[in-house]
């Protein structure tokens, strides 16, 4: 009689563990995805990268911007001639300047671009893109960062609820093989039931012994995302809530957002400018300039200010046709840049249709695997009874376990599938995250 309600109350324990519903088994801890999310991105050292790249580019095109701007250079020179000549320039008829060998002399010299054909507000639009291009990449790293922690976050609740469950049921196999031994001491059960159990038993302690392995391989790999080694927190999260419903509908409007694709248009953009500019060469330049300054001969005789001021205006008329190459050469970029947007944009819309059928196959796997384990689990509950009252054998007995357990793992892993394909999905999107 002993014998038997202690089978029972094992049968019981297998049933509570097995028929719990996924989420419940789940527990509470101290840091969530959104914190995971956080930190990860603000320890990440691609990301601190991203974040210098852009502010440089930001310092470029302020440099590039100063040139519309007056300039002003100081020049000291000392200088020794062959033989001695004016110091200064002749100031009037009878008036004959000192004449000296060494000249000493500096200046001021200020100018002031008044056109340059618009080469320099395209240049710096060219930085101005680059800026944008570094933030479209930037933002990319951290949509791949979110990613990887979101999927990792995901394994690990997944990871952490397959192993206790798996725990739970070496202890319960641990005492199906004591009652087994005993029943084959007794001569009630033949020997090969209990090498049966106990090769069930190896076999299920195997598998929870890779499973934590995983787990902690996992709890690592976050660890190392997040800035966090070791990882000190249990996760909180519930692996079966589910996420919001993708709008099949709205394909172009998710292609718009992702951050790659954003990236071919400002290219196109950088392209498109870029070869405006090569052909402003063939414009003016006219600028201002003036200086003021002293200049002295041998012993600083002869000291008196000088000064110029004028206008300049530059034209090339030949340079053996460097412009025009230069022009063929944007020309040619630019039609690159047009057909790498249309290339990144189907690859895009492929990977946004592949992430809403894994959606699809996923969501249907785990309808499919909760009445699997449904059915599963009234098969145990039968073959529990039929081994208990010595119409099955423990082979059928185990069978029947086996099944449950496989089918309760599969439905723990079709709704870690699930997940996975909602993060590919937003990645795909380019909204992952709200950042």
């Amino acid at each position: 009689m002993k014998e038997t309600t202690r089978i029972l109350l094992s049968r019981i324990i297998l049933f509570l563990v097995l028929a719990m519903p996924v989420s419940s088994a789940v527990c509470a801890g101290t840091l969530t995805l959104d914190e995971a999310i956080r930190m990860a991105l603000e320890f990440h050292p691609a990301l601190k990268s991203g974040r210098a790249a852009v502010e440089a580019a930001a310092r470029s095109r302020r440099a590039v911007a100063a040139k519309r701007w007056l300039r002003a250079d100081f020049a000291a020179q000392a200088e020794r001639h062959s033989d001695p000549v004016a110091v200064l320039p002749i100031k009037g008829w009878g008036q004959f300047p000192d004449f000296s060998r060494d000249i000493y002399s500096w200046e001021v010299v200020f100018s002031l671009p008044v056109y340059e054909g618009g080469r320099i507000s395209k240049e710096v639009r060219l930085k101005e893109l680059d800026g944008a291009l570094e933030e479209s990449m930037l933002r990319q790293s951290a949509d791949d960062l979110v990613a990887n922690v979101k999927q990792l976050f995901f394994q690990i609740l997944y990871l952490r609820q397959l192993r206790d469950t798996q725990q739970k049921i070496v202890e319960v196999l641990h005492r199906q093989r004591d009652d087994v031994e005993l029943k084959s001491r007794l001569g009630r059960v033949a020997k090969l039931d209990l090498l049966y159990m106990e090769r069930a038993l190896e076999e299920q302690q195997a598998i929870l012994e890779a499973t934590a392995e995983n787990l902690a391989l996992a709890r690592r790999t976050l660890g190392l995302l997040i800035g966090v080694e070791p990882l000190e927190w249990e996760l909180s999260g519930d692996l079966c809530k589910q996420g919001r419903e993708p709008d099949t509908d709205d394909i172009e409007g998710y292609l718009s957002s992702r951050p790659d694709v954003k990236a071919a248009e400002l290219k196109v953009k950088q392209a498109a400018t870029a070869l405006d500019r090569a052909k402003r060469a063939y414009l003016p330049s006219v600028s201002l300039f003036s200086s003021y300054g002293r200049r002295a001969g041998a012993g600083l005789h002869g000291d008196e200010e000088v000064w110029t001021t004028g206008l300049r205006m530059d034209l090339n008329l030949f340079d053996s046709g460097g412009k025009r190459s230069r022009v063929q050469q944007g020309e040619a970029a630019l039609a690159a840049a047009k057909e790498e947007l249309r290339a990144v944009q189907l690859g895009g819309r492929q990977e946004i249709l592949s992430a809403l059928s894994r959606i699809r196959s996923a969501k249907a796997q785990v309808e499919r695997y909760k009445a699997a384990e449904r059915y599963a689990r009234e098969a145990y509950e039968v073959e529990s009874i039929r081994y208990e009252t010595g119409a099955g054998s423990v082979n059928d007995l185990l069978s029947a376990q086996e099944a449950w357990l496989r089918s309760s793992t599969a439905l723990v892993k079709a709704y870690y599938d699930l997940k996975s394909a909602l993060v590919a999905f937003e990645l795909a999107t380019g909204r992952i995250w709200g950042g």
